[in-house]
């Protein structure tokens, strides 16, 4: 079986996979063996979806939801590249400063949502904090365990051909480390995503957390809205991590982690 083959029997497999999720769901619900007042029926749930996807109101919570993401994700991330390094690059530093960072990244996010609440209301600068909080810590270790697992040999070698400073930093540290930031970016991603929606449940902030807690206290004739602006947070996951491995798969081509998963795929 050649490789277009392989690509084409994974499609229709996951197409079926995801068919039969649905007719099961279609099955259980018109077999009241799922509660009516519960759990919509799928042809219930993908009709109010149709409708969801034709208004205005779901495309903004979208907008809303992807724009907390993404700039708590640019903030957070980008602050744990810099520090992460500066860290990585300094012994005494890194000693110093890792018990603290340990501490903070067992911190449960949740738990200071009151205080986010409390500072800046239900606003975007809410979820912008909450992301950035939440994927700072575990990004800044990754970074800074890939800063300073650069190969002994690799080590060696650069101090024999006497690089120093950002030549360096740029032909030996940053190639050794791309590997851990992808990975640290790819998981604060997803882990950013959550941390908005649950900023919208609880918080109140505008977007597809609000919209579901919304159509929740709306009562049981709301709920196949409920279960399709739920299925688009999923969809929306579903985008945003398949894109960040695929980036990874795209610039890190030339890793060895990255060229085994290459040729798994094929």
């Amino acid at each position: 079986m050649n490789v277009l083959d392989t690509r084409w029997f994974k499609v229709v497999a996951r197409v079926l996979v995801v068919l039969a999720l649905l007719g099961g769901w279609q099955y259980l619900s018109v077999s009241d063996a799922l509660a009516a007042d519960a759990f919509p029926s799928m042809t219930d749930t993908m009709a109010e979806l149709g409708r969801q996807l034709l208004s205005a109101e779901l495309w903004t919570a979208v907008w809303e939801t992807v724009r907390g993401w993404a700039v708590g994700l640019l903030i957070g991330a980008g602050l744990a590249i810099v520090i992460g390094t500066l860290l990585g690059l300094n012994r005494f530093a890194y000693l110093s400063v890792i018990p603290v960072i340990e501490f903070l990244k067992t911190v449960p996010v949740i738990a200071i949502l009151p205080l986010a609440i409390v500072v800046w209301g239900a606003s975007l600068e809410m979820k912008v904090f909450l992301v950035s909080f939440g994927v700072f810590w575990p990004t800044t270790i990754q970074v800074i365990y890939g800063v300073r697992a650069v190969d002994p040999v690799v080590r060696d070698t650069a101090v024999v051909l006497r690089l120093r400073g950002l030549r360096k930093f740029f032909t030996v540290t940053l190639p050794s480390a791309a590997p851990f930031v992808a990975t640290g970016l790819r998981i604060a991603a997803a882990v950013g995503l959550i941390l908005t929606i649950i900023a919208e449940l609880l918080g109140g902030a505008q977007g597809l957390g609000q919209s579901i807690l919304t159509s929740v206290n709306a009562g049981p004739d709301r709920l196949p809205a409920t279960y399709a602006v739920i299925l688009v947070t999923g969809v929306v996951g579903v985008v945003v991590t398949s894109g960040f491995a695929y980036l990874e798969r795209r610039l890190l081509h030339w890793h060895e982690s990255q060229r085994n998963v290459t040729s798994k795929a094929a």
